[in-house]
This record gives structure tokens, sequence and C-alpha cells, in this order.
């Protein structure tokens, strides 16, 4: 449970760094925001004190609080949102929570394809823009500019994905814990020999998303493993054997009734790929996808999957990126975690 001196806190930080509160606004009293919370002068003060400590007001004795003026480097009011624009429909809805944090202030949101992107000048986009938020296509496409970006001094925070010991901040789902659901639910389900299908070769180098949710699926395996399983093999063959006829013939071999899925599109693709071959789902394969995009709903059958909060990642990102604009020198978090939640559809049944 939030602490109420944080609530209160947060509240105010995010009206100032989007914008909402103008530098040199007054702040309501401690007995105003007491009134306003429902708590105590105390808790009211320490959330002041605290805003304070954030060097983000200045008080002044005997008069009140008021919003602290800050610049970016550039004076710009642009962010850029770089994103696939080719794969958004399997994205998720990011800009959504993005747009929703900075409506009604003056900060404008301007969207780009990694590719025209990566063909910009460091100095224009220096100039250009106050920050960058940033969903990489891959992390081995796109790990050089992003260093580029940060020896740079610009501020960018990573959707989805994550760079290991660079300080970047980032904001994903929790990938692992994700992994873990899924397969929490096929074992209570009463499956025992359950596989993971990826689209690439993740062991390559056992980082990135798809990663995450595969070591998620084996913590969650771990505790009841069948015998004699291979659960990494198994997705080494699924994922490397690209014709639909092999990896059913593979399934039926080693006794397979459940597959977690890297993503809903590949879940969507290989169930109707399955379909096609004659397989009857989910009688003869539950599947579980990840991300809980719109499509899942509509296949037959509806896919079981695990929903991101695609929103909230949008927000806590542009947050993040406003809090790095405010104040360059502070170490912010380096990475944020969303939950993530299981919705069950028709895609698992009981195992018989």
């Amino acid at each position: 449970m939030t602490a109420k001196y944080q609530v209160i806190y947060q509240a105010l930080r995010r009206s100032i760094l989007s914008g909402r509160l103008a530098p040199n606004t007054p702040l309501p009293s401690e007995n105003a925001l007491a009134i306003k919370y429902g708590v105590s002068r105390i808790t009211s003060k320490r959330a002041l004190n605290e805003l304070a400590a954030a060097d983000l007001i200045y008080r002044v004795q005997g008069v009140g609080s008021f919003v602290k003026g800050h610049r970016t480097s550039n004076g710009s009011r642009r962010i850029l949102l770089v994103i696939p624009f080719a794969d958004s429909h399997g994205i998720g809805n990011y800009e959504q929570g993005i747009s929703d944090t900075l409506a009604d202030t003056d900060w404008e949101l301007l969207s780009m394809p990694n590719q025209q992107f990566a063909a910009l000048p460091i100095k224009q986009i220096q100039q250009e823009y106050a920050g960058v938020l940033y969903y990489p296509t891959t992390l081995s496409a796109d790990t050089a500019r992003l260093i580029t970006l940060y020896l740079a001094k610009i501020p960018i925070v990573l959707l989805d994905k994550t760079i290991p010991g660079v300080a970047i901040p980032s904001v994903t789902a929790d990938n692992e814990a994700g992994g873990q659901l899924a397969v929490q639910h096929l074992l209570k389900l009463g499956h025992r020999r359950i596989a993971f299908l990826a689209r690439t070769n993740f062991w390559d180098t056992f980082t990135g998303t798809v990663s995450a949710r595969f070591f998620g699926y084996l913590n969650g395996y771990r505790d009841d493993p069948p015998t004699a399983s291979d659960p990494l093999a198994w997705a080494q063959v699924l994922t490397t054997r690209a014709l639909p006829s092999e990896r059913a013939a593979f399934l039926r071999q080693e006794k397979i009734s459940a597959v977690v899925v890297e993503n809903d599109l590949e879940a969507l693709r290989f169930m109707q790929q399955l379909k096609q071959l004659g397989w009857s789902l989910p009688a003869d394969l539950s599947v579980v996808g990840f991300d809980d995009l719109p499509a899942a709903r509509l296949q037959e059958p509806a896919l079981t999957t695990i929903r991101q909060d695609f929103v909230q990642i949008g927000t806590e990102a542009v947050n993040t990126l406003l809090a790095q604009m405010n104040d360059p020198a502070a170490r912010l978090p380096e990475h944020k975690r969303v939950p993530v939640t299981l919705v069950t559809r028709a895609s698992t049944v009981p195992f018989n």
C-alpha cells in the first residue's frame, strides 16, 4: 500500500514535470493539502519536503511553496516516440499512456519509425527534441545507436527492452513473471509436458524480452517437471523447424500437450497452421500467448494469454523521461517492471 504522503508527492510531481503547474506557480498550503487528501498536516508537510528535496519546488518563509523553474537544455518542448510503425499492430498501445500523461500540457509528442530515426544526425536530435522514447526492434540492431545517444547525453527511455550494464532507463512488462504465470496455469490444468515456442533463436544471447519469458517459463516449470524432459531442447527444435508439419510431428512425438508462445501474434499464427493440418484446438493442444492484443479475443478458440498493461508502460516511460529531462544529473531507476496478469480464455483446457 502506498504511503499517504507519497500519494500527494506523486500527484504534485506529475503535475510539475508534465508542465501542468508552471514555474513559480504557488502550491496549496499544508492545511489545504491535508484537507484535500484527508490526511494530517504532518503528512502533507512531508510531501512538500520531499518535493523540495527533489528540487521540484522552492519555499519562501511565511509565504508558501512554489514550483521551481526547469528548462530542457535546448529549450525544446517536443518528445519523440521512436517505434516500428510497420509492426505497430503487434506491439501494443504504448502511445495512449504517453498521450494521456502529456494531455493538457505544453509538451508535443511526435512519432517516427526506427529506420528514419537511425538516419538523423545526433546534432539534429539534440537541437529539435527534449527527449526520446525508444522501442528497439532488436537490441543487436539498435544498441550501437542507443549508446551514441547515451554518450551524447540525450534524455532517453527504452520501451520493452533493457540494455544490461548501461544506465539507460527502461520500462518493460514483468516478462519473467508472465512466463511463470503461463506455466502455472497449465500445470493447474494437469499438463506436464509443456513446451516453449519462439520466433527467433533467443538462446544465442539469452538476453532480451523473449529470454526473460523463457526463464519465467522455466521457473514455473521446475517445481513439477516431467521425467525425461528438456525444455530448452524442445524450444530449440520447435523454433528452428520452420515447416508447420515438422513442428506438429515433433509435438506428437514428444507427447507435448501444451505450448507457451513468445507473443500473441506467433501464437495465433501457430494455431492457424495447426488447424490447417487438421488439429482440433484446444483438444489436441493448449496454447498460451503473451501481450493480450485485440486479435487474441477474436481467434477461434479465443487465446489464453498474459496481459501486458501497455498504457501503464507508456505512462511510466514518459514520467521517467520527464524526470530525466528535469534533472539530467540525477541517477534514475535503471529499469521498471510493470506487473502482468493472466487472461484465461478458450485455448487452454484440462489435460485428458
